[in-house]
């Protein structure tokens, strides 16, 4: 979330990674400083830690990648644009691409490309680079000198990050930024941080609502939020605003209706208290709403926690029945780790739910069948569900003993999940199978299952079609008899493959 309002990031670093290079791996580079630089002075001028949002790309990317979409992403969610200007810059085509991407989507969008007299892109020259050669887009603007060039025709290098004349800079620029800051209308629609653009999009799309924090978390929550972004995830971390009490719930229920996954960082310190509900917090709300959703979700705690030592009673007791798993009756991940594993375990367990959901959606896409059978005709079984399975038919087996009337709970439990119901007859008994359709017809009528047709798949040995149906009314029974062949595959069968995609039509 955005310092300004409308926004998901107040600035963009647009920088050359070339100028971030270091001999040492182990030191951070110049850009890196200037970051780190910027956010601790903004922090403290504002009077709070982790306010203001800046988004920058510390990925070694050389320089015939394609412009990369979580870039164009940040680019387009930016309110401000800060441009390292060098001749590493002026040789980038990427970083063209950048500054070309801004200059355009800031002069379409309100406020526009300027607030007042105040650009939003800031020119900051880590090279005395003439203002005849910068970009079009630069032009009208008045540069930021990070270089220690004495002389107009000296090209120069950037200042060293722990001198006086950086630390001078910096404040000067903190101090542009701070301004322009303030001239930014202060209604823009905050749904652009309760409903972001996705990044993912497609039948791939996989969004990911972040829930409001504590102070105490809003690093590694910042630090979460741009690795999830990175690996292509959408992340829904607006909320609030709104501040208010039932504004802030009807926005979090909608965010959470667009939302394939919920992730909430909690720990002794329930945060700030809900305007106009002081017997509350955004924190424990917004995950009481989350499991009153039903989605997929991680609740994670750091691994030091101690409850007995929080001290609101009620904030206590909440956190102790999540860790007991009694906060909903759906289930949800409960994890107490490491702040600095905290990424990749929730990337690791999104990737798992995005995989888990698009299986599920494979199989709900599919005509999906129940195929009852004895156990002696299992390995038959399984030769018809590979070809159900390659005619994009979904099959459950549910094999089962001598005693026909042995695991109903278990067969009532695949009942629900079909609408179609394939008895195996092959080297059992006809009162075997008449017993296990008077047994299921029963769980449907009681149950009221969506079950639409009974089919009878006479498997070998021979058999004749005669005598197989039960006294009702309900269900249409379909004989199939492909018990004459010891091949599978055969005429009979594709009629059978036939019917059952036709009802389903």
């Amino acid at each position: 979330m955005a310092y300004i309002s409308g926004y998901k990031y107040d600035i963009f670093i647009s920088y050359a990674h070339v100028d971030n290079k270091t001999i040492s791996e182990k030191a951070d580079g110049w850009i890196a400083q200037f970051y780190k630089n910027l956010n601790l002075m903004l922090d403290r001028r504002i009077g709070r830690s982790d306010i203001v949002n800046i988004w920058w790309d510390n990925k070694k990317l050389e320089g015939n990648v394609v412009f990369d979409q979580s870039i164009k992403d940040g680019i387009n969610k930016s309110a401000i644009m800060i441009c390292l200007n060098s001749n590493g810059y002026l040789a980038s085509d990427y970083c063209k691409q950048e500054l070309d991407f801004f200059y355009k989507k800031a002069s379409q969008e309100k406020p526009g490309l300027k607030i007042g007299d105040r650009s939003r892109i800031f020119n900051v020259l880590l090279n005395n680079i003439p203002f005849t050669q910068w970009p079009a887009e630069l032009s009208g603007t008045s540069g930021f000198p990070f270089n220690d060039a004495k002389e107009k025709t000296e090209l120069g290098d950037p200042v060293d990050t722990l001198s006086a004349e950086f630390i001078t800079q910096m404040k000067s620029i903190r101090n542009a930024i701070w301004n322009l800051i303030q001239e930014f209308p202060k209604d823009q629609p905050a749904d652009l941080q309760t409903e972001p653009e996705k990044i993912s999009t497609g039948k791939d799309a996989f969004t990911i609502y972040l829930g409001e924090v504590a102070d105490t978390l809003r690093t590694p929550r910042k630090r979460i939020i741009t690795e999830l972004e990175k690996k292509g995830f959408t992340v829904l971390a607006g909320i609030p605003p709104p501040e208010e009490a039932v504004a802030h719930e009807k926005a979090t229920n909608k965010a959470l209706e667009n939302a394939s996954l919920a992730i909430h960082l909690l720990d002794e310190f329930p945060g700030r208290e809900i305007e106009g509900d002081t017997n509350n917090w955004y924190t424990q709300k917004q995950t009481e709403l989350s499991l009153k959703s039903g989605k997929s979700q991680m609740i994670w705690v750091p691994a030091q926690t101690d409850f007995s030592a929080i001290e609101d009673e009620k904030y206590k007791l909440f956190m102790q029945s999540l860790e007991k798993g009694e906060g909903s009756a759906t289930g949800y991940e409960f994890v107490r780790g490491s702040k600095s594993t905290l990424a990749q375990e929730i990337i690791d367990y999104a990737e798992q739910v995005k995989a888990q959901q698009k299986q599920e959606k494979v199989v709900k896409d599919k005509i999906s069948v129940l195929l009852d059978t004895h156990f002696s005709d299992q390995l038959y079984a399984l030769d018809l569900s590979k070809i159900l399975l390659e005619n994009q038919i979904q099959p459950f087996i549910n094999p089962q003993e001598d005693d026909p009337g042995k695991n109903i709970n278990l067969m009532a439990e695949r009942l629900s999940q079909v609408k179609k119901l394939i008895f195996l007859y092959g080297a059992v008994s006809k009162e075997w199978v008449l017993e296990r359709m008077s047994a299921a017809l029963r769980l449907i009528i009681n149950n009221n299952y969506p079950i639409e047709d009974f089919y009878i798949y006479m498997a070998p040995p021979h058999k004749e079609n005669s005598n197989l149906t039960i006294n009702q009314r309900f269900l249409k029974v379909n004989v199939v008899n492909c018990s004459e062949y010891q091949n599978i595959h055969n005429d009979q069968l594709q009629q059978f493959l036939l019917s059952l995609k036709t009802s389903a039509a």
